[in-house]
């Protein structure tokens, strides 16, 4: 009987072990972006690729996160209806970044490279436009 008991939770675990594992990422509709003087939104697939890939590519930063304003309030709509808030801390002279959840925000999400760049470059153009 014990043998049994042991299976059956080795399995329940093991079950949601692999759905953690290949469950989809939701996908991201729009990303709005507030900043002091205006509000953008992005809808067309190569923007939302963008952010999605910074989103899903941050670091946690270890420490207590002490920083000013950001540089904009973001709001991630994803595909069940779901808005998840973030600020955005995007220096443009050194192309990096971080994000801060609005649910969590005792905790820092460094951007990676690349993102910080692709995220810098596209908002660049926005702002020249």
């Amino acid at each position: 009987m014990k043998r049994i008991g042991i299976i059956s939770i080795s399995l329940i675990l093991l079950l949601v072990l692999i759905y953690l594992l290949v469950k989809p990422n939701p996908k991201i509709v729009s990303v709005t972006l507030i900043s002091e003087t205006a509000e953008t939104a992005y809808t067309d697939n190569d923007s939302i690729r963008v952010f999605n890939d910074a989103i899903r590519t941050v670091k946690k930063v270890r420490g207590a996160v002490d920083v000013g304003p950001p540089t904009y309030r973001m709001n991630v709509t994803y595909a069940d209806t779901e808005v998840v808030r973030f600020s955005l801390y995007l220096d443009f002279k050194t192309k990096s970044g971080f994000l801060i959840k609005d649910s969590n925000s005792e905790e820092m999400l460094k951007l990676k490279d690349r993102s910080s760049k692709e995220l810098t470059d596209l908002l660049s153009k926005v702002s020249t436009n």
